[in-house]
């Protein structure tokens, strides 16, 4: 008994050094999902934007969104506003804290506070890969297809 123990505590403390030694205690605050994400409507462009555009064809939204090219149009708008009907959300068509947190429901964490992805059952092409860098200072995308993980489009959030 003494023995299991023993081990056990072992094996806690050199997972805790392991922690440490790769940072991810240092880098707790960094994203793991799209809480603290910006309001967007249309007319508004950027990384987030392509973000958005990423977890609609995640969401099966591909033919409304058309090209992920950070340009909140009309076609983004109709994509976000059939999201927000199908999960019973205000159809507002504006990406607010309650869109995001709705899209929330889908992620999964890799590597707390560095790297998640968005897969939903909404879509059976593509699921969303984003990642931190390794200075913690910015966030990166990846599409990828569902079968082969093969990436379709990547880029910036912030």
């Amino acid at each position: 008994m003494k023995r299991n123990l023993k081990s056990v505590m072992s094996l806690a403390v050199a997972s805790m050094a392991l922690v440490g030694s790769l940072g991810l205690a240092s880098i707790a605050s960094a994203a793991s999902d799209f809480s603290g994400f910006p309001t967007l409507r249309q007319g508004d462009s950027g990384g987030y934007v392509r973000a958005l555009q990423a977890n609609l064809w995640a969401y099966g939204q591909q033919g409304a969104v058309g090209t992920i090219d950070g340009s909140f149009g009309s076609g983004v708008k109709s994509g976000l506003q059939n999201f927000q009907r199908a999960k019973g959300l205000t159809v507002d068509g504006i990406a607010g804290s309650g869109t995001w947190n709705r899209m929330n429901y889908n992620v999964s964490v890799e590597v707390p506070g560095r790297s998640f992805y968005l897969s939903t059952p909404d879509s059976s092409t593509y699921y969303v890969f984003y990642g931190t860098r390794d200075s913690g200072s910015g966030m990166r995308y990846s599409v990828l297809y569902k079968s082969n993980n093969r990436t379709v489009t990547e880029g910036t959030v912030y």
